[in-house]
């Protein structure tokens, strides 16, 4: 035992066994401090440009104020997914919030209740009595004037929190009676459409105003393509809702009539009331020359050019609009509307190389001389002023069948106008801005060229030996080159 304590008297061999202990209890610190931040689940820190993983203050605040129960299921996302990321801050803004993240597989009742097969990824936000569905692809906007992606994850969740809690959905009525497209859900032309506007938290009906009066609850008349004219008194009823400040929606097809609706012998009442807004909806078609502004090599299938406004905010930069046979809208005069109290807005029209025809029979792949040049308007606000409190807006179309859901062939393949493009959101965007029902927040983040992958098993375990390992073996080293060093001496 004596020769024992003078071994451990040396000098270098106290030293190795006080470095050794030192080192042992720095790493135990270590590893007991990772596992206490671990298991207290810090939010991680947010040290990018565009704040990607943090709640704005503008969300929050809007936030704070919900007072019903709403639960956020995440579908085909994992924990390791910047949305989750994300979204766990709000259940932080109010604990009213709940984030779960579902596996269909274990949850079948809820990927029946919300639709969602084994390979889709998306967002369903529910509250007491609704919900919205967020589709992965709606999470980013690509800005093609700048080459970068827009992270608009935020502005999607908050925005649907605060939807599916309003206290009165707006209620968005299509008018029936005169061979319109109707929303049946199983055989009409609109009823896909019908079905997202429901999904952006409105009310959806049909109405006929020869056996109905109008609502008083009418926040949005949607007219699409009525194929014969209004009797006096269903033009008196929705001259009525005009005057009382009425948002209509109204998109027509071209070639359902032979003539042009300017002609009084046509179709009078649905003239009457167009003309209140000082337009008219042509009987031809237009067709585009420009091989960008067509698809598919097309002439009469358009990519019209946008002006910015309300409506097509989030899509002028990266989104594109698909007219199939589009007519041109007629405007009367600057003076005309003046005298009217009506203010135009075109916000869809076609290029200059495009042309106008009215026999939509004859060839349209060469612009003949007889044919007008462009560019034409395709779509436009027309905001009418009743009296001092008092307005009345028409959004214009002149094409319905792009809102539709028939099966249309395209280069080949088929699908339904409504999918094509960004056909669906120009739609929505329009009742949203009819019904006053606009995002109330705009949170776009720009996240550059970098895309996002969760993190996968193999990739977290390399993570792990380089925070573990690698500072073991150093230290170690270290212990190793001491030691050879004072032997040297």
């Amino acid at each position: 035992m004596r020769r024992l304590i003078e071994i451990i008297k040396k000098k270098w061999i106290k030293d190795s066994l006080l470095t050794t202990a030192l080192v042992a209890i720095l790493i135990a610190i270590f590893i007991l401090v990772n596992l206490l931040f671990m298991n207290l689940d810090f939010a991680p820190w947010d040290f990018t440009e565009q704040r990607l993983y943090s709640l704005s203050d503008e969300s929050k605040e809007q936030i704070a104020s919900v007072q019903q129960n709403v639960t956020m299921y995440f579908f085909g996302y994992d924990e390791a997914s910047t949305a989750i990321t994300l979204a766990k801050q709000y259940h932080d803004a109010n604990d009213k919030i709940t984030i779960h993240i579902i596996d269909t597989s274990e949850r079948p009742d809820l990927a029946a209740q919300y639709n969602v097969n084994t390979s889709s990824q998306l967002v369903a936000v529910q509250a007491t009595e609704r919900y919205k569905i967020i589709d992965s692809s709606e999470m980013y906007a690509y800005d093609s004037s700048s080459g970068q992606y827009m992270d608009v994850t935020e502005q999607k969740l908050t925005n649907a929190i605060l939807d599916v809690t309003i206290a009165q959905k707006p209620q968005i009525y299509f008018l029936t009676g005169h061979g319109e497209y109707s929303i049946d859900s199983s055989s009409g032309a609109m009823g896909t459409l019908a079905t997202y506007i429901e999904n952006d938290v409105n009310d959806v009906n049909s109405i006929d105003l020869l056996t109905s009066d109008m609502p008083e609850t009418c926040d949005v008349l949607v007219i699409a393509n009525p194929t014969s004219d209004f009797t006096d008194l269903e033009t008196e009823k929705i001259q009525n809702y005009i005057n009382a400040g009425g948002k209509i929606v109204w998109m027509q097809n071209p070639y359902m009539f032979i003539k042009d609706w300017t002609e009084s012998t046509t179709y009078p009442n649905i003239t009457k009331i167009l003309s209140q807004f000082g337009i008219s909806f042509s009987s031809g078609v237009v067709c585009e020359q420009s091989s960008s502004n067509m698809i598919a090599g097309t002439p009469d299938l358009i990519v019209p050019q946008m002006t910015y406004n309300q409506i097509v905010q989030d899509l002028y930069t990266d989104g594109m609009i698909a007219l199939l046979d589009s007519g041109k809208i007629n405007t009367v005069s600057d003076e005309e509307l003046e005298k009217l109290g009506v203010t135009a807005s075109p916000f869809l029209q076609s290029t200059e190389t495009s042309f106008y025809r009215e026999d939509i029979n004859s060839d349209i792949s060469q612009k003949l001389d007889s044919d007008e040049e462009g560019p034409f308007v395709t779509a436009e606000i027309l905001t009418k002023k009743i009296d001092d409190d008092t307005e009345s807006t028409l959004v214009a179309y002149s094409n319905a069948l792009f809102a539709t859901n028939y099966t249309v062939q395209i280069a080949g393949s088929y699908g339904t106008p409504i999918s094509i493009r960004q056909n669906k959101d120009i739609i929505l965007n329009t009742i949203a801005y009819l019904s006053d029902r606009e995002d109330t927040i705009r949170i776009r983040k720009d996240t550059g060229l970098v895309t996002f992958d969760a993190i996968t098993e193999q990739e977290n375990r390399i993570v792990l030996w380089i925070i573990f390992a690698i500072p073991v073996v150093i230290i170690l080293a270290g212990i190793v080159v001491a030691i050879v060093r004072k032997r040297k001496k």
